[in-house]
């Protein structure tokens, strides 16, 4: 659309808000599990089915959200998404049993499921490609904002008044978002409008691409080694290195201030040399990062300062990576940016899983290796299979198409 840089600068600042909130939602749950499970009476690891059935339920339906998401434009879908998470946090604010507790879970993870792909895909539409990895810079900023300040004033709050009131506290801000997005984002035009009558054949379609399949499942890999570790970093550093349970939190704002710090850089030196060096190179810093981190780290400094960099290039790439897939199939973009957050989320199924597996025939040592195994395979991935000058080359090719009929008529 056509907006000069005021308008879009505003845009930008929507989509912040809208992102913000659903990594509010995502990462809540962990700090305040314990609190859940003394009040409701049930075992941890059965209160951790929180977060299963948030990943699992946004991971199917984002599959779906996608062609709906092409055929109807993105602020109904993004005020939707954002409705939805009101109601879900209200009923998890007064749920009163464990099973409408997950429910309301559930009920998120349907709402952010619709929610992220359609603020990447806007990002897709409102910014040129030259562009686009600094304006993902800031929605990753957005993303890290949650886990430095959101998560643990949540936490605070959890820890003196209640976990109940953590959850109204996410349901206000949440409703303050709403409206913001519901006023201030401008409408779209609707999209590829028969898409919903046309079933599976959107992500058939988008699927069947070699290129845009194995850039999803090149990001699906990099959500899964993140995980592999990030899952039971706490237990690591605790055992490890004797790290007090109370300051385990301050982990959270390392990695969080590396992403914050690695997202920023890695964005805008994308624009200059290229989104696809980028996430080659980072992927690579990825596993070294994480493979010293469990193999060879003597304390806990070093221990910390590996974590740093590895949430660094991690940020980096996943802003390079989501710019790129907003490039991918531009008239199914809905539903490209669709699956791939359904990719994230059952990446953070596959690294969980996979993590607690070898947690189970080896020891913390091994978790490293096995997430710089996975990074590596996502690099080779990558760079194999992804051709950013092809990509490059059609949004020439458009750009050129879409002169050609007012050049004619003048």
């Amino acid at each position: 659309m056509n907006l000069d840089r005021r308008q879009r600068n505003l845009v930008l600042a929507l989509l912040c808000v809208a992102s913000f909130a659903v990594v509010f939602n995502n990462l809540i749950i962990t700090p305040i599990l314990p609190e859940i499970s003394d009040d409701l009476n049930v075992r941890v690891a059965v209160a951790g089915l929180l977060v299963t059935v948030y990943a699992v339920v946004g991971g199917i339906a984002a599959v779906f959200s996608g062609p709906f998401i092409d055929r109807i434009g993105r602020k109904p879908v993004v005020v939707a998404g954002m409705t939805t998470l009101v109601v879900a946090t209200a009923i998890s604010a007064v749920s009163p049993h464990f099973v409408v507790l997950a429910a309301s879970r559930a009920l998120a993870g349907l709402g952010v499921a619709c929610l992220t792909p359609a603020v990447f895909s806007a990002v897709g539409d409102y910014f040129a490609y030259e562009e686009r990895g600094r304006a993902m810079s800031w929605v990753i900023s957005a993303n890290t904002s949650a886990s430095i300040l959101g998560v643990p004033a949540g936490a605070l709050i959890s820890g003196l008044l209640s976990w109940r009131l953590t959850f109204a506290f996410i349901g206000v801000l949440c409703l303050v978002f709403t409206w913001l997005l519901f006023r201030k984002l401008p409408k779209d035009p609707p999209r590829a409008a028969d898409a919903p009558r046309e079933g599976l054949r959107p992500i058939v379609e988008v699927l069947r691409e070699r290129q845009t399949s194995m850039a999803l499942f090149s990001n699906y890999l990099s959500t899964a080694y993140w995980f592999v570790f990030v899952t039971y970093m706490g237990a690591y550093f605790h055992d490890e290195f004797g790290l007090a349970k109370w300051a385990l939190g301050g982990l959270t704002m390392v990695m969080g201030l590396g992403v914050l710090v690695g997202g920023n850089v890695g964005g805008r030196l994308s624009d200059r040399v290229g989104k696809q060096p980028v996430i080659v190179w980072t992927s690579g810093l990825c596993a070294v990062a994480i493979f010293l981190e469990t193999t060879v780290a003597p304390n806990l400094g070093t221990a910390a300062g590996l974590l740093f960099l590895f949430a660094a290039f991690g940020g980096a790439r996943f802003a390079c990576a989501q710019a790129v897939m907003t490039q991918m199939a531009p008239n199914r973009r809905g539903t490209v940016m669709a699956l791939s957050a359904s990719g994230q989320q059952f990446g953070i199924v596959t690294g969980s899983a996979l993590g607690s597996a070898t947690l189970a025939i080896s020891d913390y040592v091994a978790l490293g290796p096995v997430a710089a195994t996975l990074a590596i395979a996502s690099l080779v991935t990558y760079a194999v299979f992804v051709d950013e000058r092809s990509l490059i080359a059609d949004q020439l090719a458009d750009a050129t198409a879409a002169r050609e009929p007012q050049e004619v008529s003048a």
